[in-house]
């Protein structure tokens, strides 16, 4: 697919750096995200599709359809990265020594 547009959006609330890219039917095609509001940081490590994180999204998207229609698309990826995030984690702390999702 090919990407028509690219955002870099500060949330507060999270405190994350997300960054999406679209395609021309406006579709969320991509995504990544980095904790923390040091810009620069995230501009030059972390503005490309992360494809885990993409595939975790679109598998969220199919199981959560109810949750993600009632809340706005930030919310609802601020909710997807978070319990991405605690997945990850879940996995560390299980001592199989690994750390990725997939």
């Amino acid at each position: 697919m090919k990407t028509i547009k690219i955002e870099h959006i500060w949330c507060e609330q999270n405190d994350r750096w997300i960054y999406l890219e679209y395609n021309d039917q406006n579709k969320i095609i991509g995504m990544n995200f980095m904790q923390g509001d040091e810009y620069d940081v995230f501009k030059y490590e972390c503005a490309e599709n992360d494809r885990r994180l993409m595939e975790f999204y679109d598998t969220m998207l199919y199981t959560f359809p109810i949750e993600q229609k009632s809340v706005d698309t930030i919310t609802f990826i601020n909710k997807v990265m978070w319990t991405y995030i605690s997945v990850d984690q879940l996995k560390a702390k299980s001592g199989s020594g690994y750390t990725g999702i997939g």
